[in-house]
């Protein structure tokens, strides 16, 4: 509780309401929680530093957002890329989806988060994704496209790219927000591939789990990929503030403990049955043992 009231001290409920709200397509409004709001923040703060040093690409340095499943992580992207691109510190923002079936549903949430007067646009294939990135309407800042089919976008495989249109798209100021970013950004080089085709563009990653070094895949973490940890929400902080689910562990028993340890007592007496571990005095002293042995835990 101290940090939200050391963050409402900073940020009057005029600035929250007017900047850090959304309404959907539900007409409902929905305020962003302190965390989404610094998260934001952070990542508007590397872009207007890029802006005024006109420094891009990776000397710029992304980062990413590690919030924990069910904070929010897909409208806090939102946000940013709204405000990125209303800011007019970039040309275009991408939001890049791991996978066709959740671009979809992406898709439908960020036009839900969207207001009236904005487009999200969607790429049916690279003809329509080169469009989109070349076009200088203003409808086309902010684009939804799968990982898959932007790291292929050199390939050139229906037609939709030239030495031109190459061009054009290296020259803009473009920011890529990679929902999900633990999932396939590590697989087929498919992120060092974007980032050599486009590289004045600046990355910013979002993940519930993000890689770290004790479970890091092909020598790379998230940080490798991205550069900076800019915001932690873990799970911990978000059942402590009852933003997400906590855990109801109960146990669910796979076997009787008088089963189990029988069977323990018999194996330890070197017998079949417990029959056979009875009549043999032997057998017996240790199939009595074990038998009343305590279980552990």
């Amino acid at each position: 509780m101290d940090f939200t009231r050391t963050f409402f001290a900073k940020h009057t409920l005029l600035n929250v309401l007017t900047r850090y709200c959304i309404f959907t397509s539900e007409q409902m409004l929905m305020v962003m929680r302190p965390y989404q709001i610094t998260a934001t923040e952070r990542i508007l703060n590397r872009i207007e530093i890029a802006n005024n040093y006109k420094k891009y690409g990776s000397i710029a340095g992304g980062g990413y957002i590690w919030h924990t499943t069910g904070s929010g992580k897909t409208m806090t992207s939102f946000k940013s890329a709204q405000l990125i691109a209303s800011s007019k510190d970039a040309d275009k923002v991408i939001f890049l989806i791991d996978r066709i079936e959740l671009g979809t549903q992406s898709l439908k949430e960020y036009r839900g988060f969207a207001g009236q007067d904005e487009e999200i646009q969607a790429t049916e294939n690279t003809r329509v994704l080169v469009a989109k990135l070349t076009s200088t309407d203003p409808a086309d800042i902010l684009i939804v496209t799968s990982i898959q089919k932007m790291s292929n976008i050199r390939d050139d495989s229906e037609g939709g790219l030239n030495a031109a249109d190459l061009a054009v798209m290296q020259s803009k100021r473009i920011v890529f927000i990679v929902d999900e970013c633990h999932r396939s950004v590590f697989g087929e080089n498919m992120m060092p591939r974007i980032k050599q085709t486009f590289p004045r563009a600046i990355f910013f990653g979002f993940s519930g789990t993000p890689i770290q070094d004790e479970n890091q895949k092909k020598g790379s973490i998230t940080a490798t990929i991205f550069g900076d940890e800019l915001h932690r929400y873990s799970i911990a902080d978000g059942i402590r503030d009852k933003n997400v689910l906590g855990f109801d562990p109960y146990k669910v028993l796979t076997y009787k403990d008088a089963d189990l340890r029988q069977k323990v007592a018999l194996e330890k007496a070197k017998a079949a049955t417990v029959q056979e571990a009875i009549a043999d005095p032997k057998k017996s002293k240790v199939f009595y043992e074990y038998l009343s042995k305590p279980m552990a835990g």
